[in-house]
Protein backbone atom coordinates (compact mmCIF):
# COMPACT_ATOMS: atom_id res chain seq x y z
CA UNK A 1 0.00 0.00 0.00
CA UNK A 2 1.46 3.19 -0.46
CA UNK A 3 1.16 6.26 2.49
CA UNK A 4 -0.94 8.53 2.23
CA UNK A 5 0.06 12.12 1.24
CA UNK A 6 -0.64 13.45 4.61
CA UNK A 7 1.92 11.29 5.71
CA UNK A 8 4.28 12.34 3.02
CA UNK A 9 4.34 15.66 3.78
CA UNK A 10 4.18 15.21 7.44
CA UNK A 11 7.52 13.42 7.11
CA UNK A 12 8.38 16.54 4.50
CA UNK A 13 7.75 18.65 6.73
CA UNK A 14 9.67 17.41 9.50
CA UNK A 15 12.53 17.03 7.16
CA UNK A 16 12.31 20.78 6.01
CA UNK A 17 12.60 22.04 10.14
CA UNK A 18 15.58 20.10 10.37
CA UNK A 19 17.18 21.68 7.07
CA UNK A 20 15.79 24.54 7.79
CA UNK A 21 17.79 24.74 11.55
CA UNK A 22 20.43 23.83 10.39
CA UNK A 23 21.00 26.18 7.34
CA UNK A 24 19.71 28.97 9.59
CA UNK A 25 22.92 28.05 12.87
CA UNK A 26 25.69 27.64 9.55
CA UNK A 27 24.66 31.09 8.32
CA UNK A 28 25.23 32.66 12.09
CA UNK A 29 28.99 30.85 12.02
CA UNK A 30 29.75 32.09 8.58
CA UNK A 31 28.48 35.63 9.41
CA UNK A 32 30.35 35.50 12.92
CA UNK A 33 33.81 34.23 10.78
CA UNK A 34 33.50 36.04 8.13
CA UNK A 35 32.43 39.33 9.48
CA UNK A 36 29.90 40.11 6.58
CA UNK A 37 26.81 39.14 4.91
CA UNK A 38 28.69 37.00 1.90
CA UNK A 39 26.54 35.10 -1.04
CA UNK A 40 26.58 32.03 1.26
CA UNK A 41 25.68 33.28 4.52
CA UNK A 42 22.72 34.73 2.30
CA UNK A 43 21.98 31.78 0.35
CA UNK A 44 21.80 29.65 3.67
CA UNK A 45 19.37 32.32 4.96
CA UNK A 46 16.75 31.76 2.60
CA UNK A 47 17.38 28.10 2.42
CA UNK A 48 16.67 28.20 6.12
CA UNK A 49 13.62 30.66 6.72
CA UNK A 50 11.92 28.70 3.76
CA UNK A 51 12.27 25.32 4.73
CA UNK A 52 11.21 26.48 8.46
CA UNK A 53 8.24 27.98 6.42
CA UNK A 54 7.29 24.62 5.07
CA UNK A 55 7.51 23.06 8.02
CA UNK A 56 4.93 25.99 9.49
CA UNK A 57 3.35 25.36 6.21
CA UNK A 58 2.55 21.54 6.17
CA UNK A 59 2.90 20.81 9.72
CA UNK A 60 1.16 23.22 11.69
CA UNK A 61 0.73 20.98 14.42
CA UNK A 62 4.28 19.37 15.33
CA UNK A 63 4.91 23.31 15.16
CA UNK A 64 2.74 24.33 17.66
CA UNK A 65 3.53 21.13 19.52
CA UNK A 66 7.35 22.18 19.64
CA UNK A 67 6.28 25.72 20.90
CA UNK A 68 4.46 23.80 23.97
CA UNK A 69 7.60 21.97 24.34
CA UNK A 70 5.76 18.86 23.75
CA UNK A 71 7.47 15.96 21.57
CA UNK A 72 6.18 14.81 18.34
CA UNK A 73 5.56 11.25 17.60
CA UNK A 74 8.80 11.22 15.41
CA UNK A 75 11.13 13.09 18.05
CA UNK A 76 11.40 15.64 15.62
CA UNK A 77 11.53 18.38 18.48
CA UNK A 78 14.20 16.53 20.12
CA UNK A 79 16.08 16.76 16.76
CA UNK A 80 15.50 20.61 16.71
CA UNK A 81 16.72 21.31 20.20
CA UNK A 82 19.59 19.73 19.46
CA UNK A 83 20.39 21.50 16.90
CA UNK A 84 19.60 25.08 18.61
CA UNK A 85 21.61 23.56 21.01
CA UNK A 86 24.94 22.72 19.47
CA UNK A 87 24.59 26.28 17.44
CA UNK A 88 24.51 28.04 20.56
CA UNK A 89 27.44 26.41 21.93
CA UNK A 90 29.57 27.04 18.66
CA UNK A 91 28.33 30.89 18.21
CA UNK A 92 29.14 31.06 22.44
CA UNK A 93 32.36 29.83 21.64
CA UNK A 94 32.88 32.12 18.31
CA UNK A 95 31.95 35.88 19.99
CA UNK A 96 34.75 34.78 23.39
CA UNK A 97 37.03 33.65 20.79
CA UNK A 98 36.62 36.77 19.00
CA UNK A 99 36.21 38.77 22.27
CA UNK A 100 39.83 37.39 23.28
CA UNK A 101 38.30 36.04 26.87
CA UNK A 102 41.16 33.95 28.53
CA UNK A 103 40.92 32.17 31.95
CA UNK A 104 44.48 31.11 33.33
CA UNK A 105 43.81 27.46 35.15
CA UNK A 106 47.44 26.82 36.30
CA UNK A 107 48.46 27.24 40.13
CA UNK A 108 50.92 29.64 38.83
CA UNK A 109 49.33 31.83 36.67
CA UNK A 110 51.66 30.77 33.62
CA UNK A 111 49.54 32.21 31.07
CA UNK A 112 48.77 35.52 32.82
CA UNK A 113 50.33 39.29 32.42
CA UNK A 114 52.59 40.04 35.43
CA UNK A 115 51.59 42.69 37.94
CA UNK A 116 54.36 44.95 36.88
CA UNK A 117 53.10 44.53 33.37
CA UNK A 118 49.32 45.26 34.13
CA UNK A 119 50.43 49.00 36.21
CA UNK A 120 52.41 49.69 32.77
CA UNK A 121 48.82 49.22 31.06
CA UNK A 122 47.16 50.97 33.70
CA UNK A 123 49.69 53.73 33.07
CA UNK A 124 48.94 53.85 29.30
CA UNK A 125 45.39 54.05 30.10
CA UNK A 126 46.03 57.58 32.61
CA UNK A 127 48.19 59.00 30.04
CA UNK A 128 45.80 58.87 27.09
CA UNK A 129 48.15 57.20 24.70
CA UNK A 130 47.01 54.73 21.99
CA UNK A 131 49.43 52.10 20.83
CA UNK A 132 49.57 49.44 17.91
CA UNK A 133 51.94 46.47 18.45
CA UNK A 134 52.98 45.43 14.67
CA UNK A 135 54.76 41.97 14.02
CA UNK A 136 56.50 41.05 10.85
CA UNK A 137 55.85 37.68 10.25
CA UNK A 138 56.54 36.48 6.56
CA UNK A 139 55.60 32.58 5.35
CA UNK A 140 58.09 31.17 6.72
CA UNK A 141 57.66 32.93 10.13
CA UNK A 142 53.76 31.18 10.76
CA UNK A 143 54.38 29.28 13.52
CA UNK A 144 56.68 31.63 15.14
CA UNK A 145 53.48 34.04 14.52
CA UNK A 146 51.13 31.79 16.09
CA UNK A 147 53.12 31.04 19.32
CA UNK A 148 53.43 34.44 19.94
CA UNK A 149 49.58 35.49 19.40
CA UNK A 150 49.22 33.45 22.34
CA UNK A 151 51.22 36.36 24.44
CA UNK A 152 49.97 39.36 22.29
CA UNK A 153 46.30 38.47 22.77
CA UNK A 154 47.16 39.32 26.69
CA UNK A 155 47.65 42.21 26.08
CA UNK A 156 45.25 43.23 23.37
CA UNK A 157 42.36 41.93 26.03
CA UNK A 158 43.77 43.83 28.97
CA UNK A 159 44.73 46.82 27.19
CA UNK A 160 41.33 47.22 25.49
CA UNK A 161 41.03 50.24 23.03
CA UNK A 162 44.43 51.32 24.25
CA UNK A 163 46.70 48.35 23.14
CA UNK A 164 45.64 46.72 19.68
CA UNK A 165 47.60 43.99 17.61
CA UNK A 166 48.60 43.82 14.05
CA UNK A 167 50.48 41.32 12.26
CA UNK A 168 52.05 42.02 9.14
CA UNK A 169 53.96 39.89 6.12
CA UNK A 170 56.33 41.99 4.94
CA UNK A 171 55.93 40.21 1.40
CA UNK A 172 52.55 40.89 0.76
CA UNK A 173 52.48 44.79 2.35
CA UNK A 174 56.31 46.26 1.88
CA UNK A 175 55.52 49.87 1.65
CA UNK A 176 53.81 49.13 5.50
CA UNK A 177 57.14 47.59 6.20
CA UNK A 178 59.41 50.85 4.50
CA UNK A 179 57.24 52.63 7.17
CA UNK A 180 58.88 51.01 9.91
CA UNK A 181 62.64 50.54 8.23
CA UNK A 182 61.89 47.07 7.29
CA UNK A 183 65.02 44.79 7.11
CA UNK A 184 65.43 40.82 6.56
CA UNK A 185 66.71 40.47 10.40
CA UNK A 186 63.07 41.71 11.68
CA UNK A 187 61.31 39.07 10.62
CA UNK A 188 59.33 37.35 13.56
CA UNK A 189 60.00 41.01 15.48
CA UNK A 190 57.64 43.62 16.85
CA UNK A 191 57.26 47.46 16.36
CA UNK A 192 55.36 49.81 18.65
CA UNK A 193 53.52 52.79 17.10
CA UNK A 194 52.35 55.49 18.84
CA UNK A 195 48.67 56.03 17.61
CA UNK A 196 46.31 59.77 16.88
CA UNK A 197 43.00 60.59 17.75
CA UNK A 198 42.37 58.98 13.61
CA UNK A 199 44.04 55.70 14.55
CA UNK A 200 46.72 55.97 12.47
CA UNK A 201 50.63 56.70 13.52
CA UNK A 202 51.10 60.14 14.52
CA UNK A 203 52.88 61.53 11.76
CA UNK A 204 56.38 61.78 12.06
CA UNK A 205 56.66 60.03 15.12
CA UNK A 206 59.54 56.89 15.21
CA UNK A 207 58.35 53.52 16.13
CA UNK A 208 59.94 51.85 18.87
CA UNK A 209 61.84 48.64 18.31
CA UNK A 210 60.57 46.34 20.74
CA UNK A 211 62.65 42.78 19.84
CA UNK A 212 61.13 39.06 19.87
CA UNK A 213 57.71 38.57 21.79
CA UNK A 214 58.83 38.35 24.90
CA UNK A 215 56.82 40.13 28.31
CA UNK A 216 60.01 41.84 29.52
CA UNK A 217 60.45 43.48 26.10
CA UNK A 218 56.67 44.72 25.06
CA UNK A 219 56.52 45.83 28.43
CA UNK A 220 59.34 47.74 28.40
CA UNK A 221 57.93 49.78 25.38
CA UNK A 222 54.82 50.55 27.11
CA UNK A 223 56.46 51.60 30.02
CA UNK A 224 58.38 53.94 27.21
CA UNK A 225 55.45 55.63 25.72
CA UNK A 226 53.86 56.07 29.34
CA UNK A 227 56.40 58.02 30.51
CA UNK A 228 56.71 59.76 27.61
CA UNK A 229 56.99 63.70 28.59
CA UNK A 230 57.53 62.66 32.01
CA UNK A 231 62.16 63.07 31.40
CA UNK A 232 63.29 66.53 30.11
CA UNK A 233 66.68 66.92 29.23
CA UNK A 234 67.97 70.92 29.08
CA UNK A 235 71.04 71.42 26.34
CA UNK A 236 73.03 74.69 27.40
CA UNK A 237 73.46 77.35 24.58
CA UNK A 238 74.83 80.76 24.64
CA UNK A 239 78.54 79.80 25.07
CA UNK A 240 79.12 78.29 21.74
CA UNK A 241 78.61 74.72 22.28
CA UNK A 242 77.50 72.09 19.95
CA UNK A 243 73.93 72.93 17.69
CA UNK A 244 71.82 69.71 18.02
CA UNK A 245 70.35 70.96 14.72
CA UNK A 246 72.80 70.31 12.80
CA UNK A 247 72.50 67.37 11.11
CA UNK A 248 76.21 67.23 8.83
CA UNK A 249 78.53 64.49 10.21
CA UNK A 250 80.29 66.71 12.59
CA UNK A 251 77.08 67.78 14.16
CA UNK A 252 74.93 66.49 17.54
CA UNK A 253 71.58 65.93 15.78
CA UNK A 254 71.66 62.33 16.57
CA UNK A 255 71.34 62.71 20.08
CA UNK A 256 68.12 64.55 19.67
CA UNK A 257 66.45 62.20 18.04
CA UNK A 258 67.71 59.41 20.92
CA UNK A 259 66.15 61.41 22.67
CA UNK A 260 63.00 62.51 21.48
CA UNK A 261 62.25 58.86 19.92
CA UNK A 262 61.88 57.56 23.44
CA UNK A 263 59.74 60.18 24.53
CA UNK A 264 62.23 62.42 26.16
CA UNK A 265 61.74 66.84 25.84
CA UNK A 266 64.55 68.07 24.47
CA UNK A 267 64.99 72.14 25.69
CA UNK A 268 67.30 74.45 25.32
CA UNK A 269 69.05 76.26 28.29
CA UNK A 270 70.32 79.71 28.58
CA UNK A 271 71.68 80.33 31.84
CA UNK A 272 71.94 83.85 31.23
CA UNK A 273 68.61 83.78 31.99
CA UNK A 274 68.57 81.13 34.41
CA UNK A 275 70.52 83.32 36.55
CA UNK A 276 67.43 85.45 37.66
CA UNK A 277 65.05 82.42 37.70
CA UNK A 278 67.34 79.20 38.11
CA UNK A 279 67.32 76.51 36.44
CA UNK A 280 63.90 74.83 35.82
CA UNK A 281 62.69 72.11 38.50
CA UNK A 282 61.55 69.87 36.07
CA UNK A 283 64.79 69.34 34.70
CA UNK A 284 66.00 65.48 34.31
CA UNK A 285 69.40 66.33 33.30
CA UNK A 286 71.57 69.75 32.08
CA UNK A 287 74.18 68.49 29.66
CA UNK A 288 77.05 71.16 28.11
CA UNK A 289 78.11 70.24 25.36
CA UNK A 290 81.50 71.25 23.22
CA UNK A 291 80.66 74.84 25.02
CA UNK A 292 83.89 77.17 24.15
CA UNK A 293 83.24 80.27 26.29
CA UNK A 294 83.37 81.22 29.45
CA UNK A 295 80.25 80.81 32.29
CA UNK A 296 80.04 83.87 34.97
CA UNK A 297 79.81 83.40 38.40
CA UNK A 298 75.88 83.74 38.41
CA UNK A 299 75.88 81.16 35.56
CA UNK A 300 78.02 78.71 38.23
CA UNK A 301 75.82 79.88 41.20
CA UNK A 302 72.73 78.62 39.07
CA UNK A 303 74.56 75.66 38.19
CA UNK A 304 75.41 75.18 41.90
CA UNK A 305 71.87 75.72 43.16
CA UNK A 306 70.93 72.94 40.60
CA UNK A 307 73.08 70.53 41.77
CA UNK A 308 72.45 71.24 45.68
CA UNK A 309 69.04 70.01 45.21
CA UNK A 310 69.99 66.99 43.55
CA UNK A 311 70.73 68.35 40.03
CA UNK A 312 72.05 65.87 37.16
CA UNK A 313 74.90 67.74 35.28
CA UNK A 314 77.12 66.49 32.43
CA UNK A 315 79.85 68.14 30.95
CA UNK A 316 82.04 67.14 27.44
CA UNK A 317 84.50 69.62 27.05
CA UNK A 318 86.25 70.39 23.93
CA UNK A 319 90.57 71.35 23.65
CA UNK A 320 92.02 74.58 24.68
CA UNK A 321 92.49 75.36 20.87
CA UNK A 322 89.89 74.24 18.24
CA UNK A 323 90.57 74.31 14.64
CA UNK A 324 87.60 76.42 13.05
CA UNK A 325 87.76 75.89 8.88
CA UNK A 326 91.18 77.11 8.64
CA UNK A 327 91.31 79.18 11.96
CA UNK A 328 92.44 78.09 15.16
CA UNK A 329 90.45 79.87 18.37
CA UNK A 330 90.92 79.70 21.85
CA UNK A 331 88.72 77.67 24.20
CA UNK A 332 88.02 79.80 27.16
CA UNK A 333 85.22 77.01 28.48
CA UNK A 334 86.92 75.84 31.56
CA UNK A 335 90.18 77.71 30.92
CA UNK A 336 92.19 77.95 34.58
CA UNK A 337 91.46 80.42 36.96
CA UNK A 338 87.78 80.37 35.25
CA UNK A 339 84.96 80.44 37.76
CA UNK A 340 83.48 76.95 36.26
CA UNK A 341 87.28 75.42 36.43
CA UNK A 342 87.27 77.03 39.95
CA UNK A 343 84.04 75.55 41.22
CA UNK A 344 84.69 72.30 39.58
CA UNK A 345 88.10 72.21 41.59
CA UNK A 346 86.76 73.33 44.62
CA UNK A 347 83.51 71.48 45.25
CA UNK A 348 84.22 68.00 43.70
CA UNK A 349 87.83 67.61 43.58
CA UNK A 350 87.99 67.45 39.62
CA UNK A 351 89.80 69.54 36.93
CA UNK A 352 89.82 69.20 32.85
CA UNK A 353 93.62 69.81 32.17
CA UNK A 354 94.81 72.70 29.49
CA UNK A 355 96.65 69.93 27.42
CA UNK A 356 95.46 67.39 24.33
CA UNK A 357 95.68 63.93 24.35
CA UNK A 358 98.34 62.50 21.96
CA UNK A 359 98.23 58.30 21.23
CA UNK A 360 100.71 57.38 19.00
CA UNK A 361 100.13 53.35 19.80
CA UNK A 362 96.42 53.21 19.89
CA UNK A 363 94.21 55.83 17.56
CA UNK A 364 92.09 55.81 14.89
CA UNK A 365 93.54 57.36 11.94
CA UNK A 366 95.88 59.95 13.55
CA UNK A 367 97.41 60.50 16.76
CA UNK A 368 94.42 63.21 18.31
CA UNK A 369 92.25 60.85 17.69
CA UNK A 370 92.72 58.36 20.95
CA UNK A 371 91.18 54.85 21.48
CA UNK A 372 89.79 54.45 24.59
CA UNK A 373 91.89 51.39 26.32
CA UNK A 374 90.24 50.98 29.17
CA UNK A 375 86.76 51.64 30.76
CA UNK A 376 86.21 51.22 34.82
CA UNK A 377 84.08 49.07 36.39
CA UNK A 378 81.19 51.43 36.69
CA UNK A 379 77.31 51.63 36.50
CA UNK A 380 77.55 53.32 32.92
CA UNK A 381 78.90 50.85 30.10
CA UNK A 382 78.16 47.98 32.25
CA UNK A 383 78.71 44.40 30.50
CA UNK A 384 80.50 47.04 27.29
CA UNK A 385 83.73 47.07 28.52
CA UNK A 386 85.08 45.91 25.21
CA UNK A 387 83.48 48.62 23.20
CA UNK A 388 85.35 50.74 20.79
CA UNK A 389 84.99 54.84 22.09
CA UNK A 390 86.64 57.13 19.52
CA UNK A 391 87.47 60.89 20.47
CA UNK A 392 88.83 63.42 18.84
CA UNK A 393 91.04 65.77 20.61
CA UNK A 394 90.39 64.93 24.38
CA UNK A 395 91.69 66.66 27.41
CA UNK A 396 93.13 64.56 30.25
CA UNK A 397 91.07 64.94 33.48
CA UNK A 398 93.37 65.50 36.74
CA UNK A 399 91.51 64.37 40.47
CA UNK A 400 92.59 66.19 43.64
CA UNK A 401 94.73 63.55 46.05
CA UNK A 402 94.25 65.02 49.08
CA UNK A 403 90.55 65.94 49.44
CA UNK A 404 89.87 68.42 51.46
CA UNK A 405 86.36 68.62 54.08
CA UNK A 406 84.02 69.97 51.04
CA UNK A 407 85.93 67.87 48.39
CA UNK A 408 85.60 64.61 50.28
CA UNK A 409 81.92 64.90 50.30
CA UNK A 410 81.57 63.49 46.96
CA UNK A 411 82.78 59.97 45.79
CA UNK A 412 84.80 60.31 41.98
CA UNK A 413 85.04 57.40 40.02
CA UNK A 414 86.97 56.95 36.90
CA UNK A 415 85.40 55.99 33.90
CA UNK A 416 87.32 56.08 30.78
CA UNK A 417 91.18 55.96 30.47
CA UNK A 418 93.47 56.53 27.21
CA UNK A 419 95.71 53.45 26.29
CA UNK A 420 99.75 53.67 28.45
CA UNK A 421 101.45 54.63 25.06
CA UNK A 422 99.78 57.95 25.17
CA UNK A 423 100.14 61.06 26.47
CA UNK A 424 99.06 64.60 27.79
CA UNK A 425 100.11 67.56 25.60
CA UNK A 426 100.45 70.85 27.43
CA UNK A 427 102.63 72.97 24.85
CA UNK A 428 99.64 73.52 22.93
CA UNK A 429 101.72 76.26 20.25
CA UNK A 430 104.58 72.97 19.73
CA UNK A 431 101.37 70.80 18.87
CA UNK A 432 100.30 72.47 16.26
CA UNK A 433 103.58 73.51 14.75
CA UNK A 434 105.68 70.38 14.76
CA UNK A 435 102.68 68.10 15.48
CA UNK A 436 104.55 65.70 18.07
CA UNK A 437 105.48 61.99 18.13
CA UNK A 438 107.43 61.62 21.16
CA UNK A 439 106.98 62.40 24.97
CA UNK A 440 109.45 64.95 26.25
CA UNK A 441 109.96 63.93 29.95
CA UNK A 442 108.89 66.81 32.58
CA UNK A 443 106.98 68.76 30.03
CA UNK A 444 104.16 66.24 29.34
CA UNK A 445 102.44 63.66 31.31
CA UNK A 446 102.71 59.90 30.05
CA UNK A 447 99.79 57.72 30.03
CA UNK A 448 97.26 55.59 30.85
CA UNK A 449 95.30 59.52 31.40
CA UNK A 450 91.75 59.81 32.81
CA UNK A 451 89.46 60.82 30.24
CA UNK A 452 86.02 60.60 31.56
CA UNK A 453 84.68 60.67 35.62
CA UNK A 454 81.24 60.65 37.42
CA UNK A 455 80.79 62.56 40.74
CA UNK A 456 78.29 61.67 43.13
CA UNK A 457 78.07 61.97 47.14
CA UNK A 458 79.97 59.77 49.70
CA UNK A 459 77.51 57.42 51.53
CA UNK A 460 78.03 59.20 54.78
CA UNK A 461 77.15 62.60 53.52
CA UNK A 462 73.73 60.85 51.60
CA UNK A 463 71.14 63.44 51.23
CA UNK A 464 67.96 62.99 49.90
CA UNK A 465 68.78 64.80 46.79
CA UNK A 466 71.32 62.79 45.25
CA UNK A 467 73.21 65.04 42.59
CA UNK A 468 75.13 63.17 40.06
CA UNK A 469 78.09 64.29 37.43
CA UNK A 470 79.46 63.05 34.18
CA UNK A 471 82.80 64.92 33.39
CA UNK A 472 84.20 63.82 29.69
CA UNK A 473 87.10 65.45 28.22
CA UNK A 474 86.00 65.51 24.28
CA UNK A 475 82.66 66.68 23.01
CA UNK A 476 83.25 64.94 19.64
CA UNK A 477 82.81 61.53 20.92
CA UNK A 478 78.57 62.36 20.72
CA UNK A 479 79.42 63.51 16.66
CA UNK A 480 76.90 62.18 14.63
CA UNK A 481 79.39 60.27 12.70
CA UNK A 482 81.07 58.89 15.58
CA UNK A 483 77.81 57.80 17.19
CA UNK A 484 76.36 56.46 14.29
CA UNK A 485 79.41 53.98 13.37
CA UNK A 486 80.90 53.10 16.72
CA UNK A 487 78.52 51.18 18.89
CA UNK A 488 80.80 52.46 22.21
CA UNK A 489 80.22 55.88 21.20
CA UNK A 490 76.15 54.92 21.17
CA UNK A 491 76.33 53.44 24.52
CA UNK A 492 78.53 56.03 25.74
CA UNK A 493 75.49 58.27 24.79
CA UNK A 494 72.68 56.66 25.68
CA UNK A 495 74.01 54.89 29.33
CA UNK A 496 75.49 58.37 30.23
CA UNK A 497 71.71 59.89 30.04
CA UNK A 498 70.31 56.85 31.67
CA UNK A 499 72.68 57.28 34.82
CA UNK A 500 71.87 60.75 34.81
CA UNK A 501 68.00 60.96 34.61
CA UNK A 502 67.08 57.46 36.17
CA UNK A 503 65.26 56.57 32.67
CA UNK A 504 66.31 53.19 32.03
CA UNK A 505 65.26 52.38 36.06
CA UNK A 506 61.11 53.80 35.08
CA UNK A 507 61.12 51.61 32.44
CA UNK A 508 62.74 48.82 33.27
CA UNK A 509 60.71 45.38 33.13
CA UNK A 510 61.94 41.85 35.06
CA UNK A 511 58.76 39.76 34.77
CA UNK A 512 58.72 36.49 36.81
CA UNK A 513 59.06 33.36 35.35
CA UNK A 514 58.75 29.80 35.86
CA UNK A 515 61.13 27.93 34.08
CA UNK A 516 59.56 24.25 35.72
CA UNK A 517 55.81 25.10 34.38
CA UNK A 518 55.98 23.73 30.37
CA UNK A 519 54.78 26.33 27.81
CA UNK A 520 51.79 25.76 26.14
CA UNK A 521 51.06 27.06 22.72
CA UNK A 522 48.18 26.30 20.49
CA UNK A 523 48.21 27.89 16.97
CA UNK A 524 44.63 29.04 15.26
CA UNK A 525 44.61 25.49 13.27
CA UNK A 526 44.64 23.50 16.15
CA UNK A 527 41.90 25.90 17.88
CA UNK A 528 40.11 24.97 14.51
CA UNK A 529 40.57 21.89 15.12
CA UNK A 530 39.22 21.99 18.94
CA UNK A 531 36.25 23.47 17.67
CA UNK A 532 35.68 21.59 14.67
CA UNK A 533 35.46 18.24 17.42
CA UNK A 534 33.57 20.09 19.63
CA UNK A 535 31.20 21.82 18.11
CA UNK A 536 30.24 19.84 14.67
CA UNK A 537 31.91 16.05 15.14
CA UNK A 538 30.68 15.19 18.53
CA UNK A 539 27.26 16.78 18.51
CA UNK A 540 26.64 15.46 14.76
CA UNK A 541 27.50 12.02 16.02
CA UNK A 542 24.33 12.37 18.55
CA UNK A 543 22.50 13.41 16.01
CA UNK A 544 23.06 10.78 13.47
CA UNK A 545 22.56 8.45 16.18
CA UNK A 546 19.69 10.17 17.49
CA UNK A 547 18.49 10.07 13.40
CA UNK A 548 19.35 6.54 13.35
CA UNK A 549 17.15 5.90 16.50
CA UNK A 550 14.50 7.63 15.16
CA UNK A 551 14.53 5.98 11.25
CA UNK A 552 14.48 2.96 13.37
CA UNK A 553 11.21 3.61 15.89
CA UNK A 554 8.84 5.23 12.42
CA UNK A 555 9.53 1.50 10.95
Amino acid sequence: MHASPLVNRAAVASWASIVGAVALALAGLLFLLQGEISTWVFALVVIGVGSLALWVWWAPGEFQAWLAGRQTQYGTTSILVTILFVAFVAFTYVLIDRANLTVDLTSRQKYSLNAPTLDAIDRLEQTGFRVRIVGFFSRTKLREQEAADLLLRLYEGEGGDRIEVEYIDPDERPEIAAQYGYQPAYDGQFFLSVLASDGEPIPGSVPIYLGGPNERDITTGLLTVASAGSFKVYFTAGHSEADLAQIEATGISALRTSLTGQGIIVEPLRLLEATQTGIPEDASAVLIIGARARFTEQEVQAIDDYVQRGGRLAIFADPPLVDVGEATLTNTFLEEGSPFSDYLWDEFGVRVQPAVVVAPDLNLGNQFSPIVAMIASHDILTGFEDAQIVMRFARPLELVSAPDARQGQYLREPLLYSSEGAYAEFDLERMTGSRPETILDGEDQRGPLLLGVTIRRSLEFQQEAQPRIVIIGDSDVLQNDYVSNFAGNNVLWSDTVDWLTGFSQAVRFAPISDPTTLALVVSSQQRTTIATITMLLLPGIVLLAGGVVWWYRRR
